[in-house]
């Protein structure tokens, strides 16, 4: 009986000690180098390599908050759909609205960036009244507003933004209408050639005028325009593009005239989103600012059909702030 028991234990003995060397064996497997080039054990590099291949969705783009790239699209025609405004919308030609063209042109695009193709004239009326009652608070006039004042006008009283560029070129000017924003520039009016508009000579008049640039046509290398002074063919009015170019002159306040330097006021809106997303964002003075809340976005008056859709892109170019309170 004592010899049986004795075989048991040294068979438990053996067992047990053949498990834990076992064990020891497999503790000591050798490490294989992953793509890294760091060493790890292989049954841990299978189960990492399994847990990876159970979590990845290949149908998701590896760097997730890379932006997306669109590139401008070179097209030889563009023409967009902004509603014009005659610089005296009831046609009275009396008072301030004998000088309204940049009036007319700051409404034209403030319309148009809330999605509008047509303006009543009451519509019009009201909003470039506000515009000279502002100019009047401001320089105590509304006549002749030069680049700067135009650009401050309607950064404060607009839904959209006014950038300044000096000495703008045709391909500039193209790439913004292929981007969908109008571009507003002041010119010398008989420097237009255009029969409909009387200007008058100095000393009497200044011959200072502003207009919209709303397309292009590369077939007749021309600028399509909402003229607001020509009141027979002031809509989709077409100048060639050396003609308007040559033009284009700031008013200067020490001469009376439009003889100052060339320049055209680009234009782009205050509150965008992406086309997948529901973000609704501020832009100004090139920063970014995410509209948290409907309870904000409401508290600042705006409302949704001011809302422009942009491409990542572009947006990325506007540095981000903090969120909007």
């Amino acid at each position: 009986m004592k010899n049986i028991f004795k075989f048991i234990i040294i068979v438990l003995v053996v067992l047990v000690g053949g498990y834990f060397l076992l064990s020891a064996i497999l503790d000591d497997a050798p490490l294989e180098a992953n793509s890294s080039g760091n060493s790890t054990n292989a049954a841990t590099v299978k189960s990492v390599n399994n847990a990876v291949t159970q979590n990845v969705n290949v149908n998701k783009p590896i760097n997730i908050n890379q932006p997306v790239v669109t590139p401008v699209v070179n097209v030889s025609k563009v023409l967009l759909s902004v509603p014009y405004i005659n610089e005296s919308p009831d046609n009275s030609w009396t008072g301030p609205w004998k000088n309204a063209c940049e009036e007319a042109c700051i409404t034209m695009v403030d319309k148009y960036y809330y999605g509008r193709s047509t303006v009543s004239v009451l519509e019009a009326e009201k909003m470039m009244t506000e515009l000279f009652n502002a100019q009047n608070k401001l320089w105590g006039g509304n006549a002749n507003s030069d680049a700067v004042r135009t650009a401050k006008l309607i950064n404060d009283n607009t839904i959209y933004n006014a950038t300044i560029i000096e000495k703008p070129t045709i391909s500039q000017i193209k790439k913004e209408l292929q981007q969908n924003r109008p571009v507003i520039v002041p010119v010398y009016g008989f420097d237009l050639q255009n029969k409909n508009i009387p200007f008058v000579p100095a000393p009497r008049g200044t011959s200072y005028h502003m207009l919209v640039i709303i397309g292009y046509d590369d077939a007749t290398k021309e600028f399509i325009t909402n003229d607001s002074g020509d009141t027979k063919d002031g809509p989709n009015h077409r100048y060639g593009y050396d003609l308007l170019m040559n033009a284009i002159h700031d008013y200067s306040f020490v001469t009376k005239h439009a003889d100052g330097p060339a320049r055209a006021i680009f234009t782009y809106p205050k509150l965008v989103k992406l086309a997948n997303s529901p973000r609704v964002y501020y832009l100004h003075e090139l920063i970014q600012q995410y509209i948290p809340s409907e309870t904000i976005f409401k508290a600042k008056g705006w409302s949704w059909d001011a809302v422009n859709v942009v491409n990542q892109e572009w947006l990325d170019t506007f540095v981000k702030g903090e969120d909007l309170k």
